[in-house]
């Protein structure tokens, strides 16, 4: 759910909205981001994905000896860090950023160019990396699909 959030981010509203001028893509980004703060499903569904990665890193690493379980804690890590970490630690402070920008003054244009540039790269790295824990995730169920029914269509 949240991969493909991040990855709509990556493809398609941040091109378009760095098409817009850095002004008034910031301008935007400040209200979605404002729409994303108020809306707890948002926060379930954010926070949500985090522990589902949490709980299987936990059992993966319970049951080491599971076939494929490997899959399951590059998945976590990869998720965790990747995703969790890099917005907490990097595109939410930025989100901060751009909300305190004054977008009257129009010699912030540089400095929210600088500000989208930062958080575009590193939703980038966001939606890579979620991609990739839900590509381990797929992997993992399709190997143990095969352990359990054989190699059958």
């Amino acid at each position: 759910m949240m991969s493909g959030f991040i990855v709509a981010f990556a493809i398609a509203i941040m091109p378009g909205l760095n098409k817009m001028g850095a002004l008034p893509a910031v301008h935007s980004m400040n209200a979605i981001n404002h729409a994303i703060g108020s809306s707890p499903l948002f926060f379930i569904l954010f926070g949500g994905t985090g522990m589902l990665h949490i709980a299987g890193l936990v059992i993966a690493l319970k049951n080491p000896k599971l076939p494929y379980v490997w899959l399951v804690i590059c998945a976590a890590g990869i998720y965790l860090c990747g995703v969790l970490l890099v917005s907490l630690g990097l595109n939410i402070p930025l989100n901060k950023e751009m909300a305190e920008l004054d977008l009257t003054i129009s010699r912030n244009d540089l400095v929210a160019g600088h500000i989208l540039a930062r958080w575009t790269f590193w939703n980038q790295m966001r939606a890579v990396s979620s991609l990739l824990s839900v590509l381990l995730l797929a992997i993992y169920l399709r190997s143990t699909h095969f352990i359990n029914h054989g190699f059958q269509r």
